[in-house]
């Protein structure tokens, strides 16, 4: 893993778990050079599904439809509700980080 990516996840553990707390399922960071998952409240079964078919693909579409509007506009958060449940998707530099509500 990253030792940047490291740092981040270390310095937000104490948000990570005031979020899980409320009325969250579970997150998952992924590293974004890798594809893998660096951390998550989840089953490695389950974060590896969220993290290749949301960041992988959902993600990816996303940010090509985004800049096909504007070339100069970046994507910088994806919302994305289903009957059951909330994604949260905000994609960055070096990681990805997805919350399921």
């Amino acid at each position: 893993m990253n030792r940047m990516l490291e740092t981040v996840i270390q310095r937000n553990a104490a948000t990570t778990e005031r979020i899980t707390t409320e009325n969250v399922l579970g997150y998952v960071v992924s590293d974004n050079t890798t594809g893998n998952v660096a951390a998550t409240s989840f089953d490695n079964t389950s974060a590896q599904g969220l993290v290749k078919h949301m960041n992988g693909i959902l993600v990816g579409v996303v940010q090509s439809a985004v800049r096909d509007l504007d070339p100069t506009n970046k994507l910088c958060y994806l919302r994305v509700q289903t009957r059951k449940f909330e994604y949260l998707i905000a994609p960055e530099e070096l990681f990805t980080i997805t919350v399921l509500q």
